[in-house]
């Protein structure tokens, strides 16, 4: 049996991640910190996709984060195309056993550079915001450690959603 990445599968999780994040994200808000469905969906569901899928699907999912969300045009899609090509990274070195942990890393990572994106672009627009250094300690920090928790315990199950077993009968 051959494990086999299905693209069709892993943009259904992107896509559901990213309209769960719109529909749940509002509700689930405590302060600075929300759940990222969207980039744990992208970063588990590209993993296992060539460099370029993984970038592809994660601009997507990042364009579609940002249709459906009140936030600034262009800091999810900047935010989902690191997600993609940082999770294809991450896929070429890790060793069986270790993904849940190596993804997990990665959607602290992404939702840390989400909550800099998002801080930056902000402060550019003229919109203001809180200081950096307190909404890096109340906010980024936080945020970035419950995704990697929410990550790590539902990223096996979306390992094995995207991932296919298929039999290839070899000839000798």
């Amino acid at each position: 049996m051959v494990e086999q990445p299905s693209v069709v599968r892993a943009s259904i999780i992107v896509a559901a991640a990213a309209l769960l994040e719109a529909v749940l994200g509002p509700y689930l808000t405590f302060g600075f910190v929300s759940p990222k469905f969207a980039l744990i969906g992208i970063v588990f569901a590209v993993s296992a996709l060539r460099d370029l899928q993984a970038v592809l699907l994660g601009f997507f999912g990042g364009i579609l984060l940002d249709s459906l969300s009140s936030g600034l045009f262009g800091v999810g899609a900047l935010a989902g195309l690191a997600a993609g090509a940082l999770s294809g990274r991450v896929s070429a070195v890790r060793r069986k056993g270790t993904e849940r942990v190596l993804l997990s890393q990665v959607v602290a990572v992404c939702v840390a550079a989400f909550g800099l994106l998002g801080w930056t672009a902000r402060n550019l627009a003229g919109y203001g915001g809180p200081p950096l250094a307190e909404y890096a300690v109340a906010g980024i920090l936080p945020d970035a450690l419950l995704n990697a928790v929410i990550a790590y315990l539902v990223g096996g199950w979306l390992l094995r959603i995207v991932n296919v077993k298929s039999r290839v009968w070899e000839t000798t």
